[in-house]
């Protein structure tokens, strides 16, 4: 398995953290193991799950906070980290040099969005933490 960052980029306000937030609760319900609180909106969490650890981050996407971040991460050995970033700037180019710096592949990756209100947030929110889930299952299988 190769370790992977998993970077939920985009502008304020699209639902990163959400998403990235269900995504935890998602792992949790399906075997993963965190000693962390991630009943609140913005959490930090590190996961046991399917003999991988699996660092997830909802809050933040500045760039010196996403800096610490990743490197309490590489200290807690994540193969698999979840974090928020912006397209462009400081906070970007930290996870990018972080990836080339630690031997990470880097998946870039957008929440997903419905302007027409035809589908709730909600439901949008749950869909795409439900893709990135297949992700990291298919990551830790070595389909990806």
């Amino acid at each position: 398995m190769e370790e992977t960052i998993i970077a939920l980029k985009g502008t304020a306000n699209i639902g990163k953290s959400m998403t990235i937030a269900r995504l935890g609760r998602l792992l949790q319900k399906n075997g993963g193991i965190t000693a962390d609180k991630i009943s609140d909106y913005d959490y930090r969490a590190v996961f046991s799950y399917k003999d991988q650890t699996i660092g997830i981050q909802t809050s933040g996407d500045v760039g010196d906070f996403v800096c610490g971040e990743l490197k309490y991460f590489l200290g807690e050995k994540c193969s698999i980290i979840v974090i928020a970033s912006k397209t462009y700037g400081k906070t970007k180019k930290c996870i990018t040099d972080f990836a080339r710096q630690n031997d990470y592949r880097l998946i870039l990756s957008t929440p997903y969005q419905v302007r027409d209100d035809s589908i709730t947030t909600d439901s949008i929110k749950n869909y795409c933490a439900n893709h990135i889930m297949s992700m990291i299952n298919d990551i830790i299988s070595g389909i990806l």
